[in-house]
């Protein structure tokens, strides 16, 4: 089958053979019909060392299952999660780490939600967000920005979109997507009891001193958190994603899909993140696909 590897940091990725899996204890084997294409793949690229496999989410059709393998798997339309090696025609997974799509869920609208929802989801309630509040929300209009827009919404919540040169608003709650140089002023524009969340670095770093104000005026009890989901156990991620997918097909919250491309054209797809200005999920397709 058809892999895309990355070949070094500073190399192209390469569209190599490489022999189809198979299903082990516990794990199934996915037919890949959409893979999600994300920030984090660019900064995996520079990361791990050649031979490396990007791509942490897709969605596919389950093909066979391992031993001590719900049997009922087979031939079900599911999302995987999984920490490498999407950028294939087909992947192995643990059970774990499936959720079932419903019926009104296209493969592309899983990928473009998926991660970046439940990266959303768990923002919104780890900062304890709740009606009436005020959130600003940085990097409003990428994959993740533009679901958090909406959940904050649907919850009451008063959102602010935040942009370069915006002028500063006062808000309960940040959840940062950017973090930067920018982040210390954010910091300064929290209220009493403010929350922020940081759940992303796609400007870098933030200054060492950024968070110095939470200290220096601590009176006002406002608190920073950083958050992955990698700090959440599998079955209560899989929880969330149940919940987000059937949100997604009662159509209450709506993914973007940015651009759809081939598989092949992964290192368009990689430069497009980069330009930056994308709104929404970039989703690639197994090649023979691209044509439904």
């Amino acid at each position: 089958m058809r892999a895309i590897v990355s070949k070094g940091a500073q190399a192209e990725l390469v569209a190599m053979d490489i022999a189809p899996p198979t299903a082990g204890s516990g794990e199934v084997v996915v037919d890949v019909r959409a893979i999600g294409v994300g920030r984090v793949d660019l900064i995996m690229r520079q990361l791990m060392p050649a031979d490396f496999i990007p791509g942490i989410e897709v969605a596919g059709i389950v093909t066979s299952v391992g031993a001590d393998v719900d049997p009922r798997w087979g031939d079900r339309r599911v999302f995987a999660r999984m920490q490498a090696g999407g950028y294939t025609e087909q992947v192995v997974v643990s059970e774990d780490d499936i959720v079932a799509l419903p019926d009104g869920v296209a493969f592309e609208s899983a990928v473009a939600s998926g991660v970046n929802a439940l990266v959303a989801r768990f923002c919104i309630a780890k900062a304890q967000l709740i009606a009436g509040e005020t959130v600003l929300v940085r990097g409003a209009q990428g994959g993740i920005g533009h679901l958090v827009v909406q959940m904050a919404r649907i919850l009451g919540a008063q959102v602010i979109e935040g942009r370069k040169n915006s002028p500063p608003v006062p808000a309960d709650v940040v959840i940062d997507l950017v973090a930067g140089s920018g982040a210390r002023a954010c910091i300064e524009q929290l209220n009493a009891n403010g929350r922020y969340v940081i759940a992303g670095i796609s400007a870098g770093m933030p200054p060492a001193d950024f968070a110095g104000p939470l200290l220096t005026d601590f009176r006002r009890s406002r608190s920073l958190m950083t958050l992955s989901l990698d700090s959440y156990p599998p079955s209560v991620v899989s929880y969330a994603a149940k919940e987000v997918f059937t949100d997604v097909a009662a159509g209450k919250i709506i993914p973007i899909v940015a651009e759809t491309m081939s598989l092949s054209q992964a290192n368009a797809a990689h430069r497009l993140l980069e330009a930056g200005g994308i709104v929404g999920k970039v989703v690639l397709l197994p090649d023979p696909r691209m044509v439904r």
